[in-house]
C-alpha cells in the first residue's frame, strides 16, 4: 500500500529536511523555521475558550520541543512573552534555532539542547511550558511530565498538543503515504520495511532509513520508530499531579477545527478517532 501509494494523490509530501524542502523548489535559508512561523496560529485555535495569548504575555516560557525555533521566536515577537526558551535533543537543530532567532533581530529568546530524560533549567523557573507535537515522541511521557512540572512554579500552566498512537493518522507515515489507519492493519516491522524501501528509492525526501521498532515506554508493544505508544489510557494517571483545566479530543478533521470527540465512548474508540489532545494543566499552588 505504501509503495503503491507513490503513484498516486496518496504519495507523501516528503520530510521536514532541508532536501526535502530544496526538492520541493524552496530554498529559502530557514525554511523549517519559516513553515512553523506560518502555522504558528494552528497551536492557538485548538484552545478556543482559553486566553493563551494572553497568559503567555510578560511570562517566562519554555517552549518543549522547539523544532528550528519558528514559533519560539513567535512567542516572544508576537505574544510578548518576557522570555522564551526552546529545547530540542538535537544540537544541530539548536544551532539553527539560534541562528534564524539571529536573523530575526529578537531578543529574550534562547535554545539549549535537552536531554531525552531532562529539561536543563533549574526548579521553577517558567511561568508556561508549551508543547506542540512532542509528547508522543519522548522517551518515556511520565519523566517529561514531571521535569514539566518540576520546571514550572506554583501556579504555572502546562499547554499540551499531541497525537495519541492509535489515532488514524497517528503513525507520523504522511512523509512517505497519507493513508490512514495503516498501524492499524500491519505490524511496526511490516511498515518499517515499506517505508524504507520508498526511502532508497527517494532521496528527495531527505529522510534517514527507518530503525526497527521498539517497545512502548510502558513495554506492552513494540510501536514504530520515533513514537512512544502514548494512548488515551495513560492520560488520567499521566497527568494526575497537574490540576486539570481543560482536556479535549479533537476528531480528525481540517487543522484545528475537527469535532470534540463524544467522551462516553470506550476509551480505545475515542483513540482511534481522535486527531489530537489538547490540554491545559495547572501546577498546584
Amino acid at each position: 500500500m505504501i509503495v503503491q501509494a507513490q503513484k498516486t494523490s496518496r504519495r507523501g509530501s516528503g520530510g521536514f529536511s532541508s532536501e526535502s524542502f530544496s526538492a520541493k523548489g524552496d530554498h529559502r535559508l530557514f525554511p523549517q523555521a519559516d513553515f512553523e512561523k506560518a502555522h504558528f496560529d494552528d497551536f492557538f485555535r485548538l484552545f478556543p475558550a482559553f486566553p493563551l495569548r494572553k497568559a503567555i504575555r510578560d511570562s517566562d516560557v519554555l517552549d518543549l520541543g522547539s523544532g528550528y525555533g519558528g514559533k519560539t521566536v513567535e512567542y516572544r515577537s508576537r505574544c510578548e512573552a518576557r522570555r522564551v526558551c526552546g529545547v530540542e535533543p538535537f544540537e544541530s537543530m539548536i544551532e539553527r534555532s539560534r541562528s534564524y532567532a539571529e536573523a530575526q533581530g529578537v531578543d529574550q529568546v534562547e535554545f539549549q539542547v535537552c536531554g531525552p530524560r531532562d529539561i536543563p533549567y533549574p526548579d521553577e523557573s517558567f511561568d508556561i511550558v508549551l508543547s506542540h507535537d512532542v509528547l508522543e515522541h519522548v522517551e518515556d511521557p511520565r519523566v517529561s511530565v514531571g521535569e514539566i512540572r518540576r520546571v514550572l512554579r506554583p501556579g504555572g500552566l502546562s499547554v499540551n498538543v499531541f497525537p495519541v498512537y492509535f489515532g488514524a493518522m497517528s503513525h507520523h507515515l504522511d512523509y512517505v503515504a497519507n493513508l490512514p489507519a495503516l498501524h492499524w492493519l500491519f505490524s511496526p516491522r511490516t511498515l518499517v520495511h515499506a517505508v524504507n524501501e520508498v526511502l532508497k528509492a527517494n532521496p528527495q525526501f531527505g529522510t534517514a532509513l527507518q530503525p526497527e521498532p521498539l517497545l512502548a515506554f510502558d513495554g506492552s508493544r513494540e510501536v514504530l520508530p520515533g513514537l512512544n505508544g502514548l494512548s488515551g489510557i495513560h492520560l488520567q494517571s499521566l497527568f494526575a499531579s497537574f490540576e486539570r483545566l481543560s482536556m479535549r479530543r479533537i476528531a480528525m478533521g481540517p487543522r484545528g477545527m475537527g469535532l470534540i470527540v463524544n467522551s462516553r465512548l470506550p476509551v480505545q474508540l475515542r483513540d482511534l478517532v481522535t486527531g489530537t489532545v489538547a490540554c491545559i494543566l495547572r501546577k498546584p499552588e
